[in-house]
């Protein structure tokens, strides 16, 4: 199925036509048909002479009712602009015509229509003025057929040019990221929710689970229908129909997006290209009211360079959006459309001021610019790139010496030799100054490069010269265990001489970095802030094995006397048994543990 939206001005027959070609009335409330005048959005169904099965998004033409026309274009590849000859070009004729620009539709088709209520003099003048308004426009080459849908005038012609504008069109791309703007919503009859819209970037299928709307809310597809019929899978570019389960219909609303988990950014704030209208300028800040799929959203602007190419946009609510998305701007104030935008980046986190540099590049460098560590699995949602397309795109970065894959990280090429030089640079001083000690920690580093500790150990054992090892980094030419030294031979004697009430090291003059970079290295060990020999650990926890071995059973005076200590050390080398599973605390005894029932 493809789909194709009216557009025009009022009263230039748009429902009339569609009411012609398919033989159902798109407009459904009792108070369109009593004005005559199309309000909200109306759909229909038709198959062209090719076989073609088609559906019309009939939008209203009133000035008073362009949000609702804008929630009928915003997700369709085709339009057909409808311009009565009776009236010929009007200002909706024309703000529709541009804002299906704005919006990215490049291929469609005019109906001349009411054709048989003038003479043809004047059908010959509405045809070249039309000529005229078209000049320039996405729709310049498009073909015009004058038809008039009460005498059925033109229907057979406009028929087969319709199956020509769908053949010149690109066909909807499955590129495997779904996307549905929701553009009615109700509860049916013993079936519960249901929403309707059409469905662009992907195929979905029954019993598959969806997100939906700004709360990310979950709903599973009970049942697809398309063309009043259900089905099991639906393709993208079609009119569908979800019956969802586990979530209720007064949950969702219009412009909210159906779309699978993991596979959007669903985002507020966004970075676009700007792209004014009829001469029109954007103000450096303003209140917009902003269109984009089916929804309307109050938003705040904010140009972000002189030339007003760029602008950051902050919405009310999130949405989720990709590059190339586009938007229509109106203002309102005035209730008038001042442009249009594209999205460039939709997780900006860099400052305003310095955004207009990276939006000018293109997208794959923009995207590094922007997030100089990218995680694989988040360049799809980020780039807007669906799951085969994610692969090229890491490739060629990487061919292009852009970025260098570092784990489950793409990251830029200018960052990676930052991070690695910086820390290169500290772990040697670090070396030159306390060359007793085995290196720099690795959140120290981390804090000082501006990095957190996952990418700063990725950055370091993807390249040479550096080893991390127990959580310090030190270059690799650096070899030797501080424990050999004089200097802590000599304090781990000092300690081993009284092995269950050991000096404190600060008392003995020994260095915090000494004692640390021991501890690190097992050679002494901390418990409660109390250093021992780690020899004397293992003693303890021989003797204690012993003794319970012996006796089953041991109390805190039983350990003291055992040790020939006092309660200050026995108790926190009982506490790290105990977490060893030597011991058991019962009570007030200790009692073999699962370590010591093992050995």
């Amino acid at each position: 199925m493809r789909v194709v939206a009216t557009a025009g001005h009022v009263d230039h027959g748009k429902s009339s036509l569609v009411r012609a070609l398919t033989g159902t009335d798109p407009d459904r409330f009792p108070e369109e048909k009593e004005r005559g005048l199309t309000i909200d959005l109306g759909f229909a169904f038709a198959t062209l002479p090719s076989g073609q099965e088609i559906g019309f998004v009939d939008v209203p033409g009133h000035v008073r009712f362009i949000k609702n026309m804008l929630a009928g274009v915003g997700a369709v590849d085709v339009v057909l602009l409808v311009v009565a000859a009776n009236e010929g070009w009007m200002p909706q004729s024309e703000e529709h015509l541009r804002i299906v620009e704005l919006l990215g539709v490049r291929h469609g088709l005019v109906a001349l229509t009411k054709a048989d209520a003038v003479d043809d003099e004047t059908v010959e003048l509405a045809r070249l003025e039309l000529d005229d308004h078209l000049a320039g426009s996405s729709l310049e080459h498009a073909t015009v057929v004058v038809c008039d849908s009460v005498s059925g005038r033109g229907l057979d012609d406009l028929r087969r040019a319709l199956d020509a504008a769908l053949a010149g069109a690109p066909a909807p791309a499955d590129r495997g990221r779904p996307r549905l703007w929701v553009d009615r919503v109700f509860a049916a009859k013993g079936a519960g929710t249901v929403v309707t819209g059409t469905l662009t970037g992907g195929s979905l299928r029954v019993d598959e689970e969806v997100q939906i709307g700004p709360r990310a809310r979950r709903g599973r597809i009970r049942a697809i229908e398309t063309a009043h019929r259900q089905v099991e899978t639906v393709g993208p570019g079609t009119r569908v129909a979800l019956n969802l389960a586990g979530i209720d219909y007064d949950q969702i609303a219009r412009g909210d997006g159906v779309i699978k988990t993991g596979q959007w950014v669903q985002t507020s704030v966004f970075d676009v290209a700007l792209r004014a209208m009829g001469g029109k300028d954007f103000p450096k800040r303003a209140r917009v009211q902003c269109y984009v799929g089916s929804g309307e959203y109050e938003g705040r602007l904010r140009v972000l360079d002189g030339e007003r190419r760029f602008a950051r946009l902050r919405l009310e609510r999130s949405a989720p959006l990709a590059p190339g998305d586009h938007l229509v701007l109106r203002d309102s104030g005035r209730r008038r459309t001042i442009g249009g935008a594209e999205v460039l980046d939709v997780a900006p986190e860099d400052k305003a001021r310095d955004a207009p540099a990276r939006l000018s590049l293109p997208p794959g460098p923009r995207l590094l610019a922007a997030h100089r560590w990218l995680e694989v699995e988040a360049l799809g949602p980020l780039a807007g790139a669906g799951p085969g397309e994610v692969t090229a795109l890491a490739d060629d970065l990487e061919a292009a010496g852009d970025a260098v894959r570092v784990e489950r990280w793409l990251v830029a090429t200018p960052e990676l030799a930052r991070v690695r030089e910086l820390v290169a640079e500290r772990v040697e001083t670090h070396h030159r100054d306390h060359p007793l000690e085995p290196g720099v920690e690795v959140q120290t580093l981390a804090t000082a490069v501006r990095v957190d500790p996952a990418r700063l150990r990725a950055a370091i054992t993807s390249g040479d010269g550096l080893v991390v090892e127990r959580g310090v980094v030190r270059l690799a030419s650096h070899r030797g265990r501080v424990a050999d030294s004089p200097e802590a031979q000599a304090l781990i004697a000092r300690l081993e001489a009284e092995p269950f009430a050991p000096p404190d090291p600060a008392t003995l003059d020994a260095d915090g970095g000494l004692v640390r970079t021991l501890v690190r290295e097992g050679a002494l060990v901390d418990l409660d802030g109390i250093v021992f020999a780690a020899a004397a650990l293992d003693d303890a926890r021989a003797r204690v094995q012993d003794a319970l071995r012996e006796r089953g059973s041991l109390t805190v005076a039983d350990a003291r006397d055992l040790l020939g200590s006092t309660r200050k050390f026995v108790l926190p080398i009982l506490n790290r048994l105990d977490a060893e599973g030597v011991t058991r605390r019962r009570g007030d005894e200790r009692i073999p543990g699962a370590a010591t029932l093992r050995g």
